[in-house]
Formats: structure tokens, sequence, C-alpha cells
């Protein structure tokens, strides 16, 4: 049976130094169709959970309404959607359904006014129940969840719904609009359910976000994605991290004893998915090494398909000669410079809020050094501008920390987009 999916792994050194000690190594694990493009094989399973707090009124609300027309009027015959809108209080405008009626869906979103609080919650809670009525193995199951404000002591209420979404294979994409929310929560939200994460600054740019989802889903290749890495005897396995959709540190949960075992939700036939791998190998002589064997395994329930899977060799050579030992893979390279810049921006984070202020602007400061080396100067110049801020108040502004929180995590796309044209 030809495979509907293939691996391509890549290491940062193809041939390693005879050292008698053990040294670091990278894997790139690049996942992706075997036919690429809009695939549009599986139908969906789209509920949307939409804040319509007092805060949304004006242009927020007009370009939300603009966007969800743009997806009834974009979405299938035969996909499900339901609508569910919250403030303090939760309405759902649109039960799970067939998208027959797309005016209905318009005109019913259309008549909503914004009113009250925001509890993410109660409302997350209602989408995912509707969400749940429509679920099957055979669908592209998603909530998207938009906000524009700060959820009232329910956070904790939130992520057990996300860690409860993922399990169930619902993803959820967060969407944070302006600068008054909290863009940790809705970061964990979508990592805990294997979805994605849009920060927008300008709510003209809701319906590109809105966009960005139909298509996704249209494009999913694959569901069930599960990757199991077996590493050798000796080899031991340091961090994992995806970085597609955006980069998200799993090691805690990947991480087990000398494997590597994650699920990691759909993949898009487009985008596909990479995975970085960091590794310590062991000290050897000289001749050929395999570090372990990649394992995917997914389901296409269109085509009947379950539970089939691929398999690629993570190999190395151990070598005297200093002058192959040198080279390195600039693609892996450049996928770990990113992640590095990734981790400096969290670290910082953690260092502020362990009320670390001088280890935060120094971590900070490294952040700002490694995007400038890769171009990356609107980045690094609002890093230097939450320095000052850092070093003036003791903390980040709200805009600032969110512009490094979702710029360093995205850092990857246009390459992951350049791997596939």
């Amino acid at each position: 049976m030809k495979n509907e999916l293939n691996i391509r792994c890549v290491m940062s050194k193809d041939t390693l130094p005879v050292t008698g000690a053990e040294q670091a190594v990278y894997a790139l694990v690049d996942i992706r169709a075997a036919s690429s493009g809009r695939t549009g094989i599986m139908p969906a399973n789209f509920g949307l959970v939409l804040d319509r707090s007092g805060s949304m009124d004006g242009e927020k609300m007009d370009n939300l309404k603009e966007s969800v027309g743009y997806v009834v009027d974009h979405l299938n015959d035969s996909d499900l959607v339901s609508v569910t809108v919250f403030d303090d209080q939760v309405e759902t405008l649109i039960p799970n359904q067939p998208l027959k009626d797309r005016e209905e869906v318009k005109a019913r979103l259309g008549s909503v006014i914004p009113r009250g609080g925001t509890q993410i919650s109660d409302g997350l809670k209602a989408g995912l129940a509707e969400a749940g009525k429509g679920f099957s193995r055979n669908r592209v199951n998603r909530i998207l969840l938009l906000t524009d404000g700060q959820t009232w002591d329910d956070e904790a209420a939130c992520l057990a719904l996300a860690d409860e979404a993922g399990k169930e294979g619902i993803a959820i994409t967060s969407i944070g609009i302006g600068e008054d929310w909290n863009e940790k929560l809705l970061l964990q939200l979508a990592e805990r359910s294997h979805g994605n994460s849009h920060w927008i600054e300008n709510p003209i740019a809701i319906l590109d976000a809105f966009r960005q989802e139909v298509d996704g889903m249209q494009s999913v290749a694959a569901v069930n994605l599960k990757i199991t890495t077996r590493m050798s005897p000796g080899v031991k396995p340091v961090k994992v991290y995806t970085t597609m959709p955006m980069i998200s540190d799993i090691s805690t949960k990947a991480v087990s004893g000398q494997n590597i075992i994650a699920d990691l939700g759909t993949l898009d036939g487009r985008h596909g998915q990479t995975m970085l791998i960091e590794a310590r190998a062991p000290s050897r002589k000289a001749g050929n090494f395999r570090l372990g064997q990649v394992e995917v395994t997914y389901d296409v329930p269109s085509r009947g398909i379950k539970g089939q899977s691929v398999r690629a060799d993570l190999f190395v050579t151990f070598t005297d000669d200093a002058t192959a030992a040198a080279k390195v893979n600039g693609e892996v390279m450049n996928f770990v410079e990113k992640v590095s810049a990734f981790k400096l921006q969290t670290r910082a984070l953690t260092e502020i809020e362990a009320g670390n202020i001088a280890a935060a602007t120094q971590t900070l400061q490294s952040a700002a050094t490694v995007l400038m080396s890769m171009g990356e100067d609107e980045l690094a110049e609002a890093a230097e501008r939450e320095i000052l801020s850092l070093k003036k108040t003791g903390v980040l502004t709200a805009a600032g920390t969110k512009k490094l929180e979702y710029g360093t995590r995205k850092l990857t796309q246009e390459m992951t987009k350049a791997m596939r044209s």
C-alpha cells in the first residue's frame, strides 16, 4: 500500500567527531502528505465560540460578523457548524447542524449586541458540548475561540476543557484581539488541544485568521497523527519541539526514558508538520551508528485507512576526520537558531514571573541579539523596547509581551512554507 505520508529526517551533523564523550546532536523530522495542496478529503465539524462582551463593540464586532460570513460562505454543505456567543452569560446561536441555511447563521450573528463581561470557560464548555454532538473520527473536529478580554478567575477550568478537547480529538484555535487578554492562557489552550493560536492587533485582521482556519480544515491530509521515536541504547533524548503551526516545547509530555511519544493532532496537507529533537549521542568508535528510528502513525478515515505507519532512521557517522566532523546542515541549524530565540524569550518571561528582573533583562538582551543576527529586525527592536520597560518599571508592556510571545513562536512558519515550495 502506498503511504499517504512521507517522513524526511535530517541531522544537524551527518558526521560526528570521535571524542570519547557525549555530544549534542539535533534531528529535524519533516512530516508531509505524499501529495501536496488542498486535499479537501474530510468534512468539518466546526464550532465557533465568540466573545460578545461590551469591549467587542464597534469595529471588532463589525469585523467579526463579516469574518463569520466568510466562514459560512466557504464551508461545504456536508460540514457541520455551531455558533456559541458568550460574555458573562452564554447563548447558543446555532446548535450543531449541517450547514444548509447560510443566511440564517449570518442573520443570527448579525443580531448580536455586545454586552457584559468575559467568562471564557462557560463559553468554551458550551461550544465544546455543541461540537461533541457532531463529533466523528471521519471529520476534522475544531473549535475557534475568539476573545478580546481577560477571563474571570476561571483559567484552570479553561485549561481542563482544553485537555479534555485534546484527548477527544477536538483542536482549539484561540484568537486574541488587542492587548487586554491573557496570552499565556490562550497559547496553552491551543497547545494542549493540538490547535493553533493568533494575536490580532487590528480588528481588520480577524478575516485573515478565519480564512487561515478554513483553508487549514479543508487541507487536512491525515488525523490522529502520533510520533514515536525509539532511541538506540546510550542515546539520550533531551528536548522535543514542534515547529508548526507554531514552536512549542513538548518535552515534558513527549520524552519518556529513551523514547519520544507525542500526539500531533491533524496534518495540514499544504504545510505538514516539523519537529526538532535534541539528543545526546554517546561516545563511539569511528563508523556508522543508528541513533534511533522515527515512526509516525495516522488515519485517513475517508479512505478507510486506520493505523497506517511510516518509518525513518536517524543515522550519523563517527569519524576521526576533523574537517568532515566540522560540517553542519544549514537547514537544521536554521531551525535550531529560531527555536533558541523562542527559548530565550520564554526563559525571560519565566524570570520575570519569579521576580528576577536582572536575569530577565540579560536573557531578553540575548534574545534580541539572536533575533538581530537572524535578520528579524522588527522582533529584535520589540525586545529592545521591552528591555527598556523592564529597566524602568520592572514589567513588560502588554503589547510587547504578545509581540514577542507570538513572534518567536512563529519564526519557523516562512521557513516551513519554503521547504514545501
